[in-house]
């Protein structure tokens, strides 16, 4: 489904050698963007306090490298921002929507606990799509949010679905089902699937799921939602605490992606206990030569969780079981296109970047990494998803700022 070149683009940022990632990443037909602050290459923050002049310097960076890698803003069909404050929600959407008035990609928002420098406001990935511009249906569910925000319900480019992050919002902008986390995922999840429909998909294709929660007391009644909304399938799964979503109400956020076609072809795959599957996911689903892994964290199939407290450790556990989990699926650790990291934020990072094993030294994904408010057990601090097209660790093409056309 995905196949061909694959190019990584460094930016000059200090960061990048050091955490093993680039800035930029072509696979096949798709471009995507690591989750990119607005650092210059110095390591200073732009904009301070300035939220819309972030976005501006985050738009700039990732002109520059998605065009290294033959890519364009036009094409974008998903972006995630993670902003730091939900007050600034509305200003930091505004000022992105101005590069979206045409591509209106499928997008998430929500708060974080804090990235990197307490001066960095918003932390903003891409993904586009080769022709997206011109090919992409754009699914729209006639709120006037889509139009204000530039961005779809859903988008889907051949046989790929991307679906906003949905919540329980209703069509007067409250939130039904105040203080229910399981109703409002319930509805969430019924949503997520009604646009699924309208792209021409069926429940078994979807491959992939992302849940920000505000209460992670009520963590159970979004697995249980899950299950009750997608019956016997499978996607990979995420769930992540965070402080709040941009309405107070709120206690749920959903992303999710399809593949067409993927209810009749699919292979989903667990660990050995399968403990993954009655509560709702798989532990990687493959498509194709395309493989979802689900969030990992260092919790055993007896809901133990080893090296408790321990950054390191947990960090290194999480990419032994991303491996594994691709093994299974025939692919290898250096065939990772995206990782997404997130850590609870009163962990201590116990080990600087660039010490210990060089998962990604030789291959480097593009990468996220941000505090969250919690994860699913006390003693976990980190917890990590990645996506993986097989054989994308042969023949890299490698791009730095000094190739960069003035």
């Amino acid at each position: 489904m995905i196949n061909g070149r694959r190019v990584n683009v460094g930016s000059g940022r200090p960061l990048e050698p050091l955490a093993n990632y680039s800035r930029a990443l072509r696979v096949g037909d798709m471009v995507l963007q690591s989750g990119t602050t607005a650092i210059d290459t110095q390591g200073n923050v732009i904009g301070e306090g300035d939220i819309a002049k972030q976005v501006d310097a985050i738009m700039d960076i990732a002109q520059g490298t998605m065009a290294q890698a033959g890519g364009s803003l036009d094409d974008v069909v998903r972006m995630r921002t993670y902003v730091t404050d939900i007050s600034l929600a509305d200003k930091a959407a505004r000022a992105m929507a101005k590069y979206f008035r045409d591509a209106r990609p499928a997008g998430t928002l929500v708060q974080v606990s804090r990235l990197a420098r307490p001066t960095q406001l918003i932390e903003i990935e891409l993904d586009a799509v080769d022709g997206a511009k011109d090919t992409a249906r754009r699914i729209s569910s006639g709120r006037p949010t889509e139009e204000i925000y530039s961005y779809s319900r859903a988008v889907r480019v051949g046989e790929r679905v991307f679906i906003s992050g949905t919540t329980a919002q209703n069509d007067q902008g409250g939130v039904d089902h105040p203080g229910d986390l399981h109703a409002q995922a319930r509805d969430t999840y019924d949503t997520i699937l009604e646009a699924l429909d309208q792209a021409g998909g069926v429940p078994g294709d979807l491959v992939y799921t992302k849940s920000f929660i505000t209460d992670p007391s009520q963590a159970s009644g979004q697995m249980q939602a899950r299950m009750e909304a997608l019956g016997k399938v499978r996607p990979t799964a995420t769930l992540l605490g965070i402080p709040a979503l941009i309405v107070p109400e709120m206690l749920v956020e959903i992303e999710a992606e399809a593949i067409i076609g993927a209810a009749t072809t699919r292979q989903d795959y667990y660990t050995g206990a399968e403990h993954e599957k009655p509560r709702g996911y798989a532990r990687a689903v493959a498509v194709g030569d395309v493989i979802h892994v689900s969030g990992c964290t260092s919790m055993d199939g007896d809901g133990v969780v080893a090296a408790p407290g321990d950054w390191a450790a947990q960090y290194d556990i999480c990419h032994e079981k991303v491996a594994a989990a691709l093994a299974q699926a025939g692919a290898r650790l250096d065939d990772v296109v995206r990782r997404r990291t997130f850590t609870i934020t009163e962990a201590e990072q116990n080990r600087p970047h660039g010490e210990g094993p060089g998962w990604f030294k030789d291959s480097r994904p593009v990468s996220m990494g941000c505090r969250i408010a919690g994860l699913a057990l006390p003693g976990m601090v980190i917890e990590m998803d990645a996506w993986a097209v097989k054989g994308a660790h042969r023949d890299i093409e490698w791009f730095g700022p000094e190739d960069r056309k003035r």
